[in-house]
């Protein structure tokens, strides 16, 4: 399934994924600002999806068990199947020292760059073989700055093609430390879709 027009209704973190796993508003799940964890009796995508015959997996930032960076245990998962994932991604890695938690809760570090290593773990998934239909959602978290300091990583040799980049006039006039992060935020956005384009094509 491809979405080509989409907005997000909710700009807050959790409360933005909440409605995207459910297809409610924060008022119905309760996730109305970040560490709400969504009721484990609230039906999500991979309810919905298992109940058609799929089987279902999850790999990447969840944000919606409140357990940050502790292992989201499995009545927080939403119903998923598969399951390699964290609570809070940017509290337990970096752009290169990505982790996440396998479904016994156990830690598992993926080599490279944070957004690729979670790529190539998605297809590694799906190239398993399987009987039944399959539904992945794979959540990224970059551009997302890192929360435990400013700064937007980009992938190695990116950001200094971008360093000189053009800043649109509405955030040079904010000032603060916009312009010190456009050239890993630029390199991010372009260089992540220009090298895994070829992924998805396999």
């Amino acid at each position: 399934m491809l979405v080509s027009h989409a907005f997000t209704p909710q700009p807050v973190c959790a409360p933005a994924r909440a409605m995207l796993q459910t297809g409610q508003y924060q008022n119905r799940t309760g996730v109305y600002r970040n560490g709400i964890p969504l009721p484990p009796d609230v039906p999500t995508l991979a309810h919905h999806f298992t109940a058609a015959g799929y089987q279902t997996g999850y790999i990447g930032k969840w944000h919606l068990a409140g357990t940050d960076s502790a292992p989201v245990p499995p009545h927080l998962r939403g119903g998923y199947d598969y399951w390699l994932a964290a609570d809070v991604v940017e509290f337990i890695s970096d752009a290169y020292d990505a982790r996440l938690y396998d479904g016994d809760g156990a830690e598992v570090r993926l080599p490279g760059y944070r957004a690729d290593a979670y790529v190539d773990a998605a297809i590694r998934w799906l190239a398993q073989p399987r009987q039944a239909p399959f539904f992945l959602f794979l959540s990224l978290i970059e551009p997302h700055h890192q929360n435990t300091r400013d700064d937007y990583p980009a992938p190695a040799g990116y950001a200094d093609r971008y360093a000189d980049r053009w800043t649109p006039p509405d955030l040079a006039a904010l000032g603060g430390s916009t312009s010190e992060h456009l050239a890993g935020y630029w390199a991010w956005s372009s260089g992540w879709t220009r090298r895994s384009a070829g992924c998805w094509t396999r």
